[in-house]
């Protein structure tokens, strides 16, 4: 039997231990937790004590220089997502990045052309892909069933759906961005995943920030809740038009909080033949014409995953171990985090700037 994936966790904290670490604990013949960090001496003890380590350290470069580990899992917050990736790589080590992949698009290439240079896997944590969903809609899309897709509508709004407000999530130096990097990121990579992540040639974008000081108190659709102080300095709203190679055009819409009901993670190809919107529980619907009439199909997609994300996850991490021993690309890969990042960037570039961008003005 192949010997576990040896692990070394970067950043121990509530991201992975919600996701991560029970989809590590499901395939014990695949992985093993070698080392981690956390800062905090406290929690780097309870970490310990939940996933059953015995080599705990506080400074992240000694679980990256460990020769015991195989692979690096980075779920730090985003700012630190680079230098950590580039670090791993250089010690020889295949990475699995939390989205989004970096802050900045020449972070995020930087990241591929040291996977590229030293033969590493860098895998992203874009969970969407995995989702039965999108599984279904890219074979609806492969078959041609929408003929030539012109136009793609992705959104998600959140009423009131801030991540913990005063933490690294909701501080822009940190984090990047607000709403169009943190959960328009995987809304934009299953966009640009099911159309063969084409080219993005130009971005228009807008954001808004006008609820940070909201009286109601900001609740995840988790049930976890945060308090109202400490910084918020990131957008609470985004919207963008994306033009893409072959004339297709893509627009995006996102809000952590917005005066609408809460709208679940939804994605629109609008094809010359017919139109198909990808939703949550493994939800495609096929939208055509037949004998005279429009007709709305049901395409019968795999049963749901189950609630919640950690399915996902723990698809994520069968894709990994493959990847890992087979050497092949993974689906979310360093290139196209390095695509996405860029069209990020030129998002908030055009924002701030009140213009349309060009994808070659992003800094390289």
């Amino acid at each position: 039997m192949t010997a576990p994936i040896r692990l070394g966790i970067v950043g121990a904290g509530s991201v992975f231990a919600r996701g991560h670490l029970p989809a590590i604990k499901a395939q014990p013949n695949s992985f093993k937790i070698a080392a981690l960090s956390r800062r905090d001496p406290d929690k780097l003890a309870e970490a310990m004590l939940a996933t059953g380590c015995q080599r705990g350290l506080a400074d992240w470069r000694e679980v990256v220089a460990d020769p015991d580990v195989d692979a690096v899992v980075i779920a730090s917050p985003n700012a630190l997502h680079a230098a950590q990736a580039l670090a791993a790589i250089e010690a020889g080590k295949d990475v699995l990045c939390e989205k989004p992949p970096a802050v900045t698009y020449k972070e995020a290439r930087a990241i591929a052309a040291a996977a590229e240079r030293h033969g590493r896997i860098v895998q992203y944590g874009f969970l969407m892909r995995f989702a039965d969903e999108t599984r279904r809609a890219r074979q609806a899309l492969e078959e041609g069933l929408l003929g030539n897709v012109y136009h793609v509508r992705a959104s998600w709004i959140r009423r009131r759906g801030y991540p913990t407000k005063g933490s690294w999530f909701t501080t822009k130096a940190l984090a990047g961005g607000g709403t169009l990097v943190d959960i328009g990121c995987h809304l934009l990579d299953r966009a640009l995943h099911l159309l063969n992540y084409p080219d993005v040639l130009a971005v228009s974008a807008v954001t808004h920030a006008r609820l940070r000081e909201s009286t109601v108190a900001h609740a995840l659709p988790t049930g976890t809740k945060s308090g109202m102080t400490g910084i918020c300095d990131v957008e609470d709203l985004g919207t963008c038009l994306f033009r893409l190679k072959h004339g297709v055009s893509l627009t995006l819409e996102t809000s952590f909080a917005a005066n609408l009901p809460d709208q679940p993670p939804l994605t629109e190809f609008l094809g010359d033949r017919a139109g198909l919107r990808v939703e949550m529980a493994g939800k495609v619907t096929l939208f055509g014409e037949a004998l005279g009439a429009v007709t709305d199909t049901a395409l019968a997609a795999p049963p749901p995953s189950g609630p919640g994300a950690l399915p996902l996850y723990q698809r994520e991490y069968e894709h990994f171990a493959q990847c890992v021993r087979s050497r092949q690309t993974p689906g979310p890969n360093a290139e196209q985090g390095a695509k996405l990042m860029q069209a990020l960037e030129a998002a908030y570039l055009s924002a701030a700037n009140g213009r349309e961008v060009r994808i070659e003005e992003v800094p390289a």
